[in-house]
Order: structure tokens, then sequence, then C-alpha cells
């Protein structure tokens, strides 16, 4: 599902891999790697990638008066995780 959050997303993966792709291109979270940190806004599309179950740590920090994740009708990913 396409989405975008009212804050900042960050995750850290503990098994698997996730490639989110947004219009800016794709960032990929792999187990042992670095923590992938998205901004507040972009709309987003996130694939599961990899042979093992995706496992993973996700903090969205939001204003509580906010949703904290909204379907984005405004982009179209490429496919681009799915390459």
């Amino acid at each position: 599902r396409i989405h975008r959050h009212s804050g900042p997303e960050a995750w850290y993966t503990l098994s698997g891999e996730t490639c989110l792709e947004t219009p800016a291109g794709t960032m990929v979270g792999r187990a042992g790697g670095p923590p992938v940190i998205v901004p507040q806004g972009p709309p987003m599309e996130l694939t599961a990638t990899g042979k093992e179950t995706r496992r993973a740590l996700v903090l969205i920090l939001h204003d509580s008066t906010q949703p904290h994740t909204l379907v984005a009708t405004d982009w179209q990913p490429k496919g681009l995780c799915t390459k």
C-alpha cells in the first residue's frame, strides 16, 4: 500500500531485507546494516525482499493529534524494489 507518515520513520532490520521506494529513489534495510530513516511527508511503498522473513524495529515519530499513517494517492511507484 502506498502511504506517507506525518512524522519521520526509522527502522532497524533484524532479519530479512526491506526495500523502500519513494519519489527520490530506493533505500534498502538489511539485517546488521545501518537503520533506514525517512523524513516526514514523502509517499512510499515498502516491499519485503530477500529470502528470510523480515523482522525490524520500527519507530514513527508524529504529533499525537495527527494520524501516523496516511494513504497516498498522488504518486505511483516505478517498481524499483521488484527489479
